[in-house]
């Protein structure tokens, strides 16, 4: 596959192959795995190898264009917008009843709810000021594991896929993996979905509760009550996980140390 550097030359190179429609293999910051992109959902899933209409996540890192869309309050669309932008997981968010979801938002609605990416990262903000909304999954073939380095995109993807290659912006000697992905549940609030990278780390530092810990960082960071509160999911209720998130189990883990364990995708 053709390698896009950091440099003039690459950024044309990228920024050509979004125009044209094709997807593009991009970096995301460490410790999250490279993930692939396009402007259509179709272009996503035919690089990897699946169905031209599975599912994949909206990546639009102007929360502000989203919120509208959703249902959820003033306080929640706040604490969406610091996890997408500043835990940096995926999400899976409410639509709004009888709203009439955007074109652009629409293929990455399923069943009421919007899986959301919102990572926003300096060397890649060129990017996504000029062609966001985009399209996004990690970047690995059905039933793979997620791309944590060049070697391992190049292993998964062929020659008709760019590859923008930031091995040298990202912490090589950490942990990486994909996004955990939490699930806004109405009149229940928050849960993980699938575990990621972000809870497995936590895990892996000998902490507790992953979720209300998060949350209330989220609410500390919102200015919406004390951080002390660590132990109490949405308005009090007890931190909850789904199904998914006990079956999916371990992410991969690459770095000094690390154990292998089983990935997801976006």
């Amino acid at each position: 596959m053709p390698v896009a550097r950091f440099d003039e030359a690459g950024r044309l190179a990228v920024d050509a192959a979004l125009e044209r429609g094709d997807a593009v293999v991009l970096p995301t910051p460490s410790p999250l795995a490279y993930v692939v992109a396009a402007k259509t959902v179709s272009a996503v899933n035919r690089a990897k190898g699946r169905p031209r209409d599975q599912p994949v996540a909206l990546w639009e890192p102007r929360f502000e264009q989203v919120a509208p869309h959703l249902a959820l309050d003033e306080a929640e669309r706040r604490r969406l917008g610091w996890l997408l932008g500043v835990e940096r997981v995926t999400a899976l968010a409410p639509l709004a009843p009888n709203d009439g979801a955007p074109g652009w938002l629409a293929p990455a609605a399923r069943y009421g709810m919007a899986l959301l990416f919102g990572v926003a990262w300096e060397p890649i903000a060129w990017l996504l000021e000029r062609h966001a909304p985009l399209f996004v999954s990690s970047a690995n073939r059905p039933g793979g594991l997620p791309a944590v380095d060049l070697r391992q995109v190049l292993t998964g993807f062929g020659p008709e896929v760019w590859m923008l290659d930031g091995d040298s912006l990202r912490d090589r000697a950490r942990p990486h993996a994909s996004t955990t992905t939490l699930r806004f549940v109405p009149g229940c609030g928050w849960e993980i979905h699938r575990r990621g990278i972000q809870d497995t780390l936590h895990a892996t530092a000998g902490r507790s509760d992953y979720l209300a810990d998060t949350l209330a960082r989220a609410d500390a960071a919102l200015a919406r009550r004390p951080l002390a509160r660590r132990h109490e999911g949405r308005a009090g209720r007890q931190a909850r996980r789904s199904r998914a998130a006990d079956r999916d189990g371990h992410v991969l883990l690459r770095g000094p140390g690390a154990r292998r364990a089983r990935g997801h995708e976006v």
